[in-house]
């Protein structure tokens, strides 16, 4: 940049952070404040008269007015005749890309507190009728004090502002389409379920080190087999060739084929965060949290569950292990050990007040062990169907009664239990459940149910027969009476 040029407006820009297709985004200064801030603008190349200048100022539109914690604030918009540009809050640490690339696997507690404030920005937008339709670990920064910022609003979409032709910054993201939806790989209308998809990517990412369409890794070659030929090596354009092949490869795998196993590759995931995960990586829309408001519901359950009250001291935690700037941990966590002086000068207890405070201590001991052997059990997830018929004990359980006219298969949790009409409840562990209802001649119903200890919760689900394919001569199905 020519020396005429390390100024736009009162900002002088130091340092170039981010390059995209069309915008460039510099760490700046206001020359007479000294306040720190971020410039957006257009490169050099790009003219201030054009269609993509509109993009711009739409970006500004749409953050103006979806202003969040969880969302990189707008502070103001100019132009000149020949440039116009953003200025956006100054952020500082590391893309969540690169906490994910230095740390390998995230902790599971900092993996769901990231994705929770993710969740929190996408709902807030949602809620304004703004679908990002570009979430990636790359449009996402993980600041300092734990806090989380979603980037790039650029190709979203806002119901209230006309549509550009094409995503504005589109053209390096549809070569590799790692992290979006089926139905916006076939171009058809995205809604927020879009924004869940990617979520659900990005937590699995975080959680496994690898993406849950990604190709599985081949077998090391054997050392006397000849060496493949490296894509460094490769002319330009063959090098391209492959991108593109790989991103087809991918948008056929998100498609049609289901997610790596998460468990395969993280054999400890908790059973509630595992459903998350998957619940939004449905293929279908309407099968998925419907706004990043109840993915959000549903990640600050599983953390609560788990007593992480402070999602922002997970997230600290997790840049201080990856040594990106994390605090030291909060007080709170900060284990109280006394010098030694002043443990030799402490007053000495009486022997009935070392007596009471030995028979304390272990109540609390065995009160701890039989929390951690509860918790342990939970943790193997929902009982058996074998389980259940045996009639396990009823500690922190509850009861789901199911009516379904005319009849139907109950799935809970991925396994099939029984066919209705059912003579007794089904017992299931406290906590939050998934029961599809399955029929032939019907669409499946989902619902979804939090039980808790003691509790009987009943589902009546009528299940929409298709009548037109009875009628033109489909293969009768004994249809039972309805559930009590």
């Amino acid at each position: 940049m020519g020396a005429a040029e390390r100024q736009l407006g009162p900002y002088i820009l130091r340092e170039a952070v981010s390059s995209r297709a069309l915008t460039i985004t510099y760490r700046a200064e206001h020359a007479e404040l000294g306040r720190a801030a971020l410039i957006k603008t257009l490169k050099p190349t790009v003219s201030a008269a054009s269609a993509f200048a509109a993009g711009l100022e739409r970006e500004a539109k749409i953050l103006a007015r979806i202003r969040h914690p969880n969302i990189i604030d707008i502070h103001d918009f100019q132009r000149d005749e020949d440039r116009i540009w953003l200025v956006l809050e100054p952020l500082s640490g590391p893309t969540l890309a690169e906490l994910c690339a230095r740390a390998g696997r995230l902790d599971e507690g900092a993996a769901a507190a990231i994705a929770l404030e993710i969740a929190r920005g996408l709902g807030h937008a949602h809620e304004r009728g703004v679908v990002h339709r570009e979430l990636r670990p790359e449009r996402v920064v993980v600041t300092a004090p734990g806090g989380v910022k979603i980037l790039e609003f650029a190709a979203a979409f806002d119901g209230r502002l006309p549509s550009l032709p094409e995503p504005f910054e589109g053209s390096d993201t549809f070569a590799r389409p790692d992290y979006m939806a089926p139905e916006q790989i076939l171009g058809a209308e995205t809604g927020p379920q879009a924004d869940v998809f990617a979520l659900g990517v990005v937590l699995f990412e975080m959680l496994a080190g690898a993406r849950p369409f990604d190709e599985p890794k081949p077998e090391p070659a054997d050392a006397g087999a000849a060496p493949s030929t490296s894509r460094a090596s490769r002319a330009p354009r063959e090098r391209e060739e492959d991108r593109w092949a790989e991103g087809r490869a991918v948008a056929h795998r998100i498609r049609s084929a289901p997610p790596q196993p998460l468990r395969a590759l993280v054999p400890d995931v908790s059973r509630g965060l595992e459903r998350v995960v998957l619940r939004c990586l449905e293929k279908e829309p309407e099968q998925r949290y419907e706004s990043g408001r109840a993915v959000a519901d549903a990640l600050a359950e599983e953390l609560a569950e788990r007593g992480h009250a402070q999602p922002r001291a997970l997230i600290g935690r997790a840049l201080a292990a990856a040594k990106l700037g994390g605090d030291e941990l909060p007080p709170a966590q900060v284990p109280s050990v006394r010098p030694a002086a002043e443990r030799r000068h402490a007053p000495s207890l009486a022997p009935d007040a070392v007596r009471l405070l030995g028979i304390f201590a272990l109540v609390v001991a065995g009160g701890a062990l039989i929390e951690l052997g509860l918790r342990e059990h939970d943790a193997v997830g929902p009982p058996s169907a074998e389980a259940r018929q045996a009639g396990a004990p009823s500690e922190g359980r509850g009861y789901l009664k199911v009516l379904a006219r005319p009849w139907a298969e109950v799935v809970v949790d991925g396994e099939l239990v029984d066919v209705t009409p059912m003579a007794r409840s089904i017992p299931l562990q406290a906590g939050r459940h998934y029961v599809t209802f399955r029929h032939p001649n019907a669409p499946e119903e989902k619902r979804t149910i939090t039980v808790s200890a003691g509790q009987t919760v009943t589902l009546d689900v009528s299940m929409r027969l298709d009548r037109s394919a009875l009628d033109a001569g489909a293969p009768p199905v004994e249809d039972r009476d309805a559930s009590p």
